[in-house]
């Protein structure tokens, strides 16, 4: 019997000992958009971190803490979550042991026009005007009743291999305009600013994609872009400031093409983009409540559910 304790316990020691190597502490800090500390939230670490191949799942200590073993050289998903504020996901293997995930705060969510658009253009070489609110073109292209913005489109397309277009967009109003932003660092699944900022709008933008079989391909699309913050129905005083005027964003990049179909369509092409309107004046909160989307009766394919 004692020399099976023995043995027992030799082989435990052995097989510890070759597995500490295989495990490592892994340890996340989470904090908010102001390098603040969240406590109590909920990280889930999946991945198949753990001893015996589980995903794990904790809650942050005061100190904004979450710390485990885990095996070494995984690529671990981290999903964190809490309570007023936007879900962070990410996947990473780098960095394990100090780790520091942006928990973004949920701060004046709002009531939008919501919606992915995809709408036929009636016709070239035209600006014509585009109403928010009706989702469609203003008189007499469509039912809309204000141009909060006007699409130009040029170009022709033969096939996916041969085709040049151009597309501009443009606003009437003095203080109208868009102001493009970079993709953002965070993880967060609210990665725009949490208010439209006061100044830096460009009343104009042109976008060109140009590919053919015979010569190098060009475009100034930015697919990478997390998109357009833009100003409406902006009203100047007499010293240029702003006193009215509407906000909302532009989720990634226009577009805009010739293209018709593979069967004869009443349009010359198309424009495309997920836009978020707010309709309150002055209002410059950009954070998105898809429960209180505006807009009813939406295909599914038109929904907006992203912050």
């Amino acid at each position: 019997m004692k020399i099976t304790k023995s043995l027992i316990f030799s082989l435990f020691i052995i097989n510890l000992s070759a597995c500490t190597g295989n495990f490592t502490t892994v340890k996340v800090k989470v904090v908010d958009q102001d390098g603040l500390a969240v406590e109590g939230a909920e990280v889930f670490a999946g991945g198949r971190l753990g001893i015996d191949g589980e995903n794990i799942k904790d809650l942050t200590d005061k100190e904004g803490v979450f710390q485990t073993i885990g095996r070494k050289n995984l690529a671990v998903v981290f999903r964190v979550n809490k309570e007023g504020y936007y879900q962070t996901k990410l996947r990473t293997n780098k960095n394990l042991q100090n780790l520091i995930i942006e928990l973004r705060k949920k701060k004046k969510t709002t009531a939008m026009y919501a919606k992915k658009l995809l709408l036929p253009v009636p016709k070239k070489r035209e600006a014509i005007g585009f109403d928010f609110e009706q989702a469609d073109w203003v008189s007499p292209y469509g039912k809309g009743n204000i141009a909060h913005i006007f699409f130009y489109l040029d170009g022709e397309y033969t096939d996916v291999q041969n085709n040049n277009n151009e597309l501009q967009i443009s606003f009437a109003s003095a203080g109208d305009g868009l102001v493009k932003l970079n993709r953002a660092t965070t993880n967060s699944e609210y990665q725009f600013p949490y208010l439209a900022p006061q100044l830096a709008y460009t009343n104009s933008l042109t976008l060109k994609y140009h590919t053919s079989s015979s010569s190098q391909s060009f475009t100034t699309y930015d697919n990478s872009a997390l998109g357009y913050i833009f100003r409406i129905n902006t009203k100047l005083n007499s010293e240029g400031e702003v006193i009215h005027a509407n906000y909302g964003k532009i989720a990634g990049e226009f577009l805009g093409s010739s293209y018709t179909g593979t069967t004869k369509r009443k349009n010359v092409g198309f424009v495309e983009f997920t836009y978020y309107y707010n309709p309150t004046p002055n209002e410059r909160s950009l954070e998105y409540d898809w429960r209180q989307n505006l807009f009813r009766d939406l295909e599914h394919e038109e929904k907006v559910y992203e912050p």
